[in-house]
């Protein structure tokens, strides 16, 4: 029996091959892109040991075969290469095959989830490449994208508490991101509907958010014990709906999601890590150049450790915001707050409050300038003392940058 299978089995292959090998030709490949180059100045309270200026810079490529048969099934696949991080690598952080028509379109590989691709939140055309988050790469600490407050105890304090810790762990992005992301780099099939009058619904499934493209991982432990909070979860499904029209004039546009999974760290018998469960909600209104809007993002106490003596607390964000766009120029404002546990071993919680202003100018296009202030306001939970002073931090950030899109 096991040779008929495997003999058809080879049969299979070889007419997929043939199919291939004759669908060759009929391939369009697209080449696009987008990359940013970016200057920043920081004055903050917690400065001890830091520069004030620096730069930063990133460049992504997408190349996508697409192909449509006789019967109007498109499909082809995606791969995007990227220089980007703290170091001269170049990595592949999107690469899936993806089929779409009248039933919608369903993506099989490492993408992004449902809401991460379709979320709605405040109007920020003015920021570069829907990276909302930018001034929190700015305030920070430690070296690298992911800098975290240095300091304490015997040391002064230096940089804002708004890096590592519960919120970046769970997540697997800064503490006021707006979308559920936590498994944009994960193997994945994601399910994109139809959009009818205006709605599309979606979902996906995700079997690890730890495992990506050729990666084979069966374990069912993936945290080291006692941990504050996990990052991995397993069995995670998605579902959500955005809406998006036009009456009278006025442009309407919503989301909402819902995330759910088990969490993997399960390292010594007392850690009881929750499991993910995670909402977005978020809408816009537009209206003569005008737009307004805003988005609630909640985590709720998802992947973090209540084991005795932690204290947890809800992780969860939200932002608000309106801009005005009117020819090359777009101006924009917006007020952005995220909050988590902080110190899962001290009571209490941390926060960030930003209040932003930022303006952009079409040079021509694909090539774009723009500008913004932000002021931040960050609280944290950490002790203070006589030789660290108080972890607290407020400050100003200044960032101008090119951005190209091709």
């Amino acid at each position: 029996m096991n040779r008929y299978l495997l003999a058809g089995c080879a049969a299979v292959a070889l007419a997929m091959g043939a199919g291939a090998a004759n669908a060759q030709a009929k391939f369009e490949v697209k080449v696009g892109g987008d990359a940013y180059f970016e200057a920043g100045y920081v004055s903050q309270d917690k400065d001890s040991g830091l520069r004030s200026t620096e730069f930063q810079n990133r460049f992504r490529v997408n190349i996508i075969p697409t192909a449509k048969a006789d019967n109007g099934l498109e499909y082809g696949g995606r791969v995007r290469i990227r220089a980007a991080g703290a170091n001269t690598n170049v990595t592949g952080d999107r690469a899936y095959i993806f089929a779409q028509g009248a039933f919608g379109q369903v993506r099989l590989g490492v993408t992004n989830s449902f809401n991460d691709e379709t979320y709605v939140s405040t109007p920020t055309d003015y920021l570069p490449l829907a990276l909302v988050d930018r001034v929190v790469n700015w305030i920070g600490g430690a070296p690298g994208t992911a800098g975290a407050q240095i300091g304490g105890g015997a040391v002064p304090y230096s940089g804002a508490d708004v890096n590592g810790g519960v919120a970046p762990t769970v997540t697997g992005n800064s503490i006021v991101w707006p979308s559920l992301a936590m498994e944009g780099n994960a193997t994945k099939i994601v399910y994109f509907s139809p959009r009818f009058a205006g709605l599309q619904l979606g979902a996906s499934y995700t079997p690890r958010n730890d495992s990506v493209n050729q990666d084979v991982d069966r374990l069912k432990i993936a945290t080291t014990a006692t941990a504050a909070a996990t990052a991995n979860y397993q069995d995670m499904i998605e579902v959500g709906a955005n809406y998006s029209n036009t009456f009278a004039g006025f442009t309407v546009k919503g989301s909402a999601g819902y995330f759910w999974g088990d969490a993997l760290g399960r390292g010594v018998a007392s850690d009881r890590y929750e499991d993910l469960n995670a909402w977005q909600v978020g809408a816009q209104v537009g209206y003569a150049g005008f737009s307004v809007g805003g988005s609630y993002t909640d985590y709720g106490k998802s992947g973090q450790n209540k084991i005795l003596g932690n204290f947890t607390e809800d992780t969860r964000n939200w932002t608000a915001g309106v801009q005005y766009t009117t020819g090359p120029i777009v101006v924009g404002f917006n007020y952005k707050f995220g909050a988590d546990a902080g110190s899962t071993t001290l009571p209490g919680s941390r926060h960030l409050n930003v209040y932003e202003v930022g303006a952009g100018y079409t040079v021509a296009p694909g090539l774009t300038v723009q500008a913004q202030y932000d002021y931040f306001d960050a609280k944290s939970d950490k002790t203070a003392t006589a030789a660290s002073g108080s972890p607290d931090d407020k400050g100003h950030v200044v960032l101008v940058r090119s951005v190209l899109a091709f």
